[in-house]
């Protein structure tokens, strides 16, 4: 994910040279990578005249798109499929997003096709990998899932050790239930990236299923100002369960304090007492307390 320093960084080389294509991708990777999707998708429509009829900016636009409008997002794919149909890149978006929407059938089709055009390709092969596994075939998609873990540790080691990729190789070493190589994995990615919610995300998961509560409590604390609330709720939970009590009081206590208005703060007083109604989420608790008052 991207850190103000970058998004600054980025936002400037934009100033200097708006026309410039490759400034323009670079400022929407850095937007979309901080979660800043809306910005992202004003600055693509505020350019769209200039850049319309580049393959590169349509990726970027539609990947912007897929939040709120996965529709839209389609379209612009399927139009890149048709504009140049030997390059994958559009291939494998239209194949995530159709996952995203459960087509599976869709996915599958577009994926195949990605991967005849690029079939060493680390996020084609994790794609393809996860549309196996929904579709209910468990020994392709950890065939893929072992092709993609094996090209992706050699760009780790080509890029050394950036935090994206090891926390895409977390998360796929979960998928294959291999919680101590994803919790290693976790771990270098946070530590490369502190501020990158993605790498918090694929330590804290392998984390949970290691009862390691000391380094879930760490995900959940650099990241919390992005965690809703009845998530919140179920990581308290989580930390009570495994036996860290003072880090799940820790935890609501903090999560109130930079945040008063957090549905969390109607269950303060009763943290010790009703915990475990907690995992029924904040929000809900939130409504039983105004019925009762």
């Amino acid at each position: 994910m991207a850190t103000n320093i970058h998004i600054n960084a980025a936002v400037e080389r934009f100033r200097q040279d708006p026309g410039n294509l490759d400034s323009v991708i670079g400022l929407v990777r850095h937007l979309r990578s901080a979660g800043r999707f809306d910005d992202a998708l004003h600055l693509c429509r505020s350019v769209m005249q200039r850049h319309s009829g580049e393959y590169e900016f349509l990726i970027e636009f539609a990947e912007a798109l897929r939040r709120s409008d996965s529709a839209g997002a389609r379209r612009v794919l399927e139009r890149l499929t048709g504009m140049s149909p030997d390059r994958f890149e559009a291939w494998n978006s239209l194949g995530a997003l159709e996952l995203s929407d459960d087509n599976l059938e869709a996915a599958d089709a577009a994926l195949n096709r990605a991967l005849t055009l690029a079939p060493d390709n680390a996020e084609v092969l994790r794609n393809a990998g996860s549309c196996n596994a929904m579709r209910g075939d468990a020994a392709l998609a950890a065939s893929y899932f072992e092709r993609a873990l094996e090209r992706y540790g050699k760009e780790a080691v080509e890029h050394k050790g950036d935090a994206g990729i090891l926390a895409a190789m977390a998360e796929i070493h979960l998928l294959l239930n291999r919680y101590d190589k994803a919790l290693e994995c976790g771990k270098r990615a946070a530590s490369a990236a502190p501020s990158d919610p993605a790498s918090w995300s694929a330590l804290r998961k392998a984390a949970v299923r290691l009862r390691d509560g000391e380094s879930y409590y760490r995900a959940v604390v650099a990241t919390i100002n992005d965690i809703r609330d009845d998530d919140l709720a179920m990581s308290i939970s989580d930390l009570r369960g495994m036996g860290f009590e003072r880090e799940a009081e820790d935890l609501l206590g903090y999560t109130v304090k930079i945040n008063k208005n957090s549905a969390l703060a109607d269950a303060l007083p009763f943290a010790e007492s009703k915990a475990p109604e907690l995992t029924e989420g904040a929000v809900a608790y939130k409504i039983l307390n105004k019925k009762s008052s």
